[in-house]
């Protein structure tokens, strides 16, 4: 798969942060545009999503070592070399008014820790319920991985997502025969 510069700084970036959560004892995972390329499905993101902990612990770590907290925003920070910002999500909290909390991380590594299917697609959905309009890509997102990675109907999505999750599978299974 041919990177390009935009691709190459957001790996770049995340590797960066990955290094300094790891430094710090900080378990994250990795999603967003990120991992939904990761399951198959490649499309552009400019940012960097990674859920911790403890999002004021993890931006204080990365302040210090390469990153820049954005102003205005609890929650964010930028490479200060590639400019690529990375948002930070509280694993066990949500962010938007979705049914469903992002999961706890528990695994200190260097490499990206990239959420599950099921888990990913359960976000995805989640956070289109909570707002429709301004969450679209969400899910346009959880259609593709659907479709790209050709997963079961009784997929171990988030209760709170399965009707939803199901009518998606229904309609993309449809619309093949």
């Amino acid at each position: 798969m041919r990177e390009s510069s935009g691709s190459t700084n957001i790996k770049t970036t995340l590797l960066k942060a990955l290094k300094v959560l790891k430094l710090f004892g900080i378990p994250h995972y990795v999603c967003g545009g990120f991992a939904v390329q990761e399951h198959g499905y490649p499309r552009f993101t400019v940012d960097v999503d990674i859920i911790v902990p403890d999002v004021e612990f993890a931006r204080e770590k990365l302040s210090l070592n390469g990153f820049k907290a954005t102003p205005g925003s609890k929650m964010t920070v930028t490479d200060r070399e590639t400019k690529v910002e990375i948002d930070i999500l509280p694993g066990g909290g949500r962010v938007g008014p979705g049914p469903v909390a992002f999961p706890m991380p528990t695994k200190v590594s260097g490499k990206p820790q990239i959420l599950t299917l099921h888990e990913l697609i359960s976000l995805k959905l989640s956070s289109h319920m909570g707002s429709p309009i301004d969450r679209a890509q969400d899910y346009a997102d959880a259609i593709k991985l659907i479709q790209v990675n050709h997963p079961p109907r009784d997929l171990a999505v988030d209760i709170r997502v399965r009707e939803l999750y199901q009518s998606l599978w229904d309609q993309v299974h449809v619309k093949r025969a």
